[in-house]
C-alpha cells in the first residue's frame, strides 16, 4: 500500500512539473512574439550610388515581377526574350536568362 501511495504522490509531481514547465514555454514564446518586429530600413539610392542596368537598344520590358527579395525583369523586343534578375537591396544584377527559341522538329 506504500508503495501504490509513493507512486501516485511521485505521478502528482510529475504532473505538476510538467504543466509548469509547458506554461513556462507558452509564456517565453509569447514574449517572444510580443516583440515588434525588426523593419526593414528602406534601401535608398544613395547607398548603393547609380546602378546602370545592360537592355540593348530597341528592347521594351514586358514585365517586372517581385520574387521574394529580388526583382524580375522580362524584356523583349530585338532578339531573343531574356529575364534579368536584380537585387534592389545590393543594387546590382544578380544574373539574366535568355529565352532562345528552339528549331521545331520536322
Amino acid at each position: 500500500m506504500k508503495a501504490i501511495k509513493a507512486l501516485v504522490i511521485f505521478m502528482g509531481v510529475l504532473l505538476f512539473a510538467g504543466l509548469g514547465l509547458l506554461v513556462y514555454a507558452m509564456s517565453t514564446k509569447a514574449r517572444q512574439g510580443a516583440s515588434p518586429p525588426a523593419i526593414a530600413t528602406a534601401v535608398t539610392a544613395a547607398e548603393f550610388g547609380r546602378v546602370e542596368v545592360p537592355v540593348p537598344a530597341g528592347v521594351r520590358i514586358e514585365q517586372m515581377v517581385a520574387a521574394g527579395e529580388r526583382v524580375v525583369l522580362r524584356l523583349s523586343g530585338a532578339g531573343p526574350d531574356r529575364l534579368l534578375v536584380l537585387d534592389p537591396a545590393a543594387g546590382r544584377l544578380v544574373g539574366s536568362f535568355e529565352l532562345a527559341p528552339q528549331p521545331t522538329a520536322r
